[in-house]
């Protein structure tokens, strides 16, 4: 996840730290044999859900607890352009209860890849093409595969000269999906992004940056329902490394439209609170 925060004075940006000094946000290009280790955690808490199926109405409450841990490795670079890219994925699994009526329901759902290693290869088109390193994917592994995105390029992100802490830009959201979880198609809005202050984080200078603002589209599953996003986020990005180091995340889900459970379109609502955090770190 990247992730950034929203007001910031040059008094507050920390000791030592001048009115006139500039920083490079984008940091240094990757490079061929990098990796990096990210773990995340997003919940969902008491999300109101409307579901409708065969003419049913069901009204309930969610909560949902999202884990995702993996490595990533830089297999080829041109400039400062990722082309290939591996991912170990260690753990990626949903933890869903459903309320109805005072009764609980609990459903815990691993990942159709989790311990797989996924070689993802950009195309001349731009696209990313995903696909097991070892065997052959299933139908439901494809699906999954096919959903995944690519690593975005900070040089679409952050300012190409250096900046002073204070400044301030903004971002078509379909370059930060990222934040998303990559769980949005179609991606539209506008991101307001701003340079709080320079901090420690483990003894490394660290940028910290907030992002804010509505990343609407759709979501990348059968009968593609409208989702929009309204989030804060705040990331320390490490200044010696380019890595967004530690994160957090809160805002809004909504979900709107018609899905496919089985062989029925299921209509769904669904409105609830976000909160995440994440954390990434070169691997020794």
């Amino acid at each position: 996840m990247r992730n950034f925060a929203l007001f910031a004075l040059l008094a507050i940006a920390g000791p030592g730290i001048a009115a006139d000094d500039t920083y490079d946000l984008r940091g240094p290009a990757p490079t061929k044999g990098m990796a990096v280790v990210r773990k995340s955690k997003m919940t969902i808490k008491d999300a109101d859900v409307t579901v409708t199926v065969m003419g049913m109405k069901i009204d309930l409450k969610q909560n949902l607890d999202i884990v995702g841990e993996e490595e990533d490795e830089v297999l080829e670079v041109k400039g400062r352009e990722i082309l290939k890219y591996k991912t170990t994925i260690t753990k990626e699994s949903v933890d869903t209860t459903s309320s109805i009526n005072g009764n609980d329901m609990k459903e815990d759902k691993t990942s159709v890849l989790q311990g797989e290693r996924i070689l993802a290869v950009k195309g001349k088109d731009g696209k990313w093409k995903n696909s097991l390193e070892d065997g052959k994917p299933t139908d439901e592994q494809k699906k999954e595969l096919d959903k995944r995105e690519g690593p975005g390029s900070d040089d679409e992100i952050y300012p190409e000269a250096k900046v002073k802490v204070g400044h301030a830009w903004k971002v078509d959201a379909a370059k930060i999906n990222s934040l998303t979880g990559g769980t949005i198609a179609e991606a539209s809005g506008e991101m307001k992004l701003k340079f709080l202050k320079v901090e420690k984080v483990d003894g490394e200078e660290c940028a910290v940056i907030e992002i804010s603002g509505t990343i609407k589209g759709k979501m990348k599953e059968d009968g593609a329902p409208d989702l929009e996003m309204t989030i804060v986020s705040t990331g320390w990005r490490s200044l010696k490394t380019g890595i967004e180091v530690k994160s957090k995340i809160t805002g809004t889900m909504k979900i709107d439209g018609t899905i496919k459970m089985g062989d029925d379109d299921v209509a769904l609502k669904f409105e609830g609170k976000v909160e995440g955090s994440g954390t990434a770190a070169l691997k020794k």
